[in-house]
């Protein structure tokens, strides 16, 4: 009973944060970014698209997420909207698209800026993480569990839709048996 199971441990990749006023050097270990829709209830949840009944009560904001290595070890780089527009616009217009292998400085002015980017240079020998791979340290961040072993991303994607659908239905329940607050 007292004793932990440690070979989950490394299937979540810890996020990388950038505060307002640091810089980061990071490696490009994907080949596009994994993108997900969410809600923020207490904490933030994954939408499950179609049907989705925290739709009808909050707002839905993208995430987009991709795989980069840095200080000796792999992360997953989180953007907002705003910050992977121009993280992209940046790779696409000056270096091709996203490879793996470019080498980004990144950077944050403040709180509420997007994180800036920019290609410094490009490292030799490096192969993409793979996107079910991607797709799998992702949805640990939110407690999914891993695709199966012969499974496909469609097929991931179609099973863990329907747990977000059934996680969403029990958020929504609770929400709107809050009472209102009146202000």
């Amino acid at each position: 009973m007292f004793d932990a199971d440690r070979s989950t441990s490394s299937y979540r990749w810890p996020v990388l944060r950038l505060s307002p006023g640091n810089r980061s050097e990071v490696v490009l270990l994907s080949d596009r970014f994994f993108a997900i829709t969410t809600h923020w209830t207490t904490h933030t949840v994954p939408c499950s698209g179609d049907s989705c009944d925290l739709c009808e009560l909050l707002p839905a904001r993208g995430l987009f997420y991709a795989a980069v290595h840095a200080a000796g070890r792999p992360y997953l780089l989180e953007l907002g909207s705003q910050s992977s527009s121009l993280f992209e616009q940046h790779s696409k217009l000056l270096h091709g698209g996203l490879k793996p292998g470019q080498v980004y400085e990144l950077s944050r002015t403040g709180k509420k800026q997007p994180v800036r980017s920019e290609c410094v240079r490009f490292q030799e020998g490096v192969s993409p993480v793979p996107v079910l791979v991607l797709a799998h340290r992702v949805l640990a961040l939110y407690r999914f569990p891993g695709p199966n072993p012969s499974e496909s991303i469609e097929q991931y994607e179609s099973r863990m839709r329907t747990l977000a659908q059934r996680r969403n239905v029990q958020l929504a329940l609770q929400i709107k048996a809050k009472p209102l607050r009146s202000f």
